[in-house]
C-alpha cells in the first residue's frame, strides 16, 4: 500500500518519551509478551482470550456494572439472558486483546487466511471523491482496521493513549496499514483529506461530551451523539458505515450507505439507527463498557468510580501545566 504523500502526516510518537519511566518499562514487557503470543495459532489465541475475559469479568466490577446497565437499556434483556450476554461480552474483550496482537504484528499472508467475507464492497470502491467511513467500537476494533485496509486505502483518526509506550506501539503498528492518521484534536484536517480523495475512518458511536454533540435517540434512549459526521452533509461527500461483525469465527465486513441528503438531526438519527442495526447483528462483540449515556442526565446512570475520576483529574491537571 502506498503511503499518503500529498497530505501532512502526523509525526510518529517519541520513542524517548515511551521509554521515559519505570511504568513504561513494565508496559514494554507486557507488549513484548503479547507480541510473542501473536505467533500462536488463532484457535489457541481465542481460547486464551476467553480465559482473560473471564478474569477481567471477575476483577472489574465497575466495568461489569456499566456493561450490564448499557445492555439492559439498549437490548431490553434481563436476568439470566443479561448475565449470559455480559459474560460473553467480556470473553470477546479478552479475545480482542489477541486480535489486536494479530492486527499489529501479523503478516498480510496470515491476515488473508482469516475467514472473512465482504458485502457491498462496491459502495466504497465506487467513490471518486473520498468518503467518510464510519466504524463502531467493537471488541476486535484493531483487527477490523487491518481487515478493512486489505480492501480499501484508508486514513483515520485515533485518540492518544495516556500510556506513552502503548501509544507509540499503536501508532507505529497502524502506520503499516493505515495511510495517514490524525489525533482526535485535529478533526478539521479530516475535511481536507477527504476532499483530496481519501477515505477517512471515524467512530461516532460513543459519548464525546455535550460540547460536540446533540441529544439523539440511540436504542430508544436519548444519547449525546457527536455532530462531526454531519459537517459533511453539505459538502457532497459520501458517508458510509463499514461494519465488521464476527459470526461463528467469520469476520463479515459490510458497507452501507447513510443518507446524507437530509438535515443534521435526521442524518444523526439515521446514523444511530444504522449503528443499532449492526450492533444487534453481533451484540456480544460490541464495546458495552463505555458510558454511552453519561451526558445530559440529571442523575448519573452509572456507579461512582472514585479512583478512576481521581486519575482523570490528575491527568487534566498535568495537561494544563504543560
Amino acid at each position: 500500500m502506498n503511503r499518503l504523500k500529498s497530505l501532512p502526516e502526523k509525526a510518529a510518537p517519541s520513542l524517548i518519551r515511551a521509554l521515559s519511566s519505570f511504568k513504561s518499562l513494565l508496559t514494554w514487557l507486557g507488549i513484548g509478551l503479547l507480541r510473542l503470543t501473536s505467533y500462536l495459532p488463532y484457535s489457541i489465541l481465542m481460547n486464551l482470550g476467553d480465559g482473560i475475559g473471564n478474569l477481567i469479568y471477575t476483577v472489574s466490577p465497575h466495568r461489569r456494572e456499566i456493561s450490564e446497565i448499557n445492555i439492559k437499556l439498549c437490548l431490553d434483556i434481563k436476568d439470566n439472558e443479561l448475565d449470559k450476554l455480559v459474560k460473553e461480552n467480556f470473553r470477546a474483550i479478552g479475545r480482542g486483546i489477541f486480535e489486536m496482537a494479530i492486527a499489529w504484528w501479523s503478516s498480510d499472508e496470515r491476515i488473508k487466511k482469516l475467514d472473512t467475507r465482504v458485502l457491498n464492497k462496491r459502495l466504497l470502491e465506487d467513490t471518486q471523491t473520498g468518503a467518510l467511513v464510519l466504524i463502531k467500537h467493537s471488541t476486535h476494533l484493531e483487527l477490523d482496521l487491518r481487515l478493512l485496509s486489505q480492501h480499501f486505502d484508508l486514513t483515520g483518526m485515533y485518540k492518544s493513549q495516556t500510556n506513552e509506550a502503548v501509544n507509540y506501539v499503536m501508532v507505529r503498528a497502524r502506520s503499516n496499514y493505515i495511510q495517514g492518521s490524525l489525533t482526535n484534536r485535529e478533526a478539521m484536517k479530516a475535511v481536507r483529506w477527504i476532499r483530496s480523495g481519501k477515505n477517512f475512518l471515524y467512530a461516532a458511536d460513543q459519548d464525546y461530551g455535550l460540547k460536540v454533540s446533540k441529544m439523539v435517540p440511540f436504542f430508544g434512549q436519548t444519547a449525546a451523539t457527536v455532530t462531526f459526521p454531519a459537517l459533511f452533509l453539505k459538502k457532497e461527500i459520501k458517508i458510509v458505515l463499514a461494519n465488521v461483525s464476527k459470526i461463528d469465527d467469520t469476520y463479515e465486513i459490510e458497507i452501507k450507505n447513510i443518507d446524507s441528503s437530509a438535515g443534521e438531526e435526521e442524518f444523526l438519527f439515521e446514523m444511530n439507527k444504522t449503528y443499532e442495526e449492526f450492533i444487534k447483528k453481533d451484540p456480544s462483540g460490541y464495546l458495552w463498557m463505555h458510558r454511552r449515556f453519561k451526558s445530559g442526565q440529571a442523575e448519573s446512570l452509572y456507579p461512582q468510580w472514585t479512583s478512576r475520576e481521581r486519575r482523570r483529574e490528575k491527568r487534566r491537571l498535568n495537561r494544563n501545566k504543560d
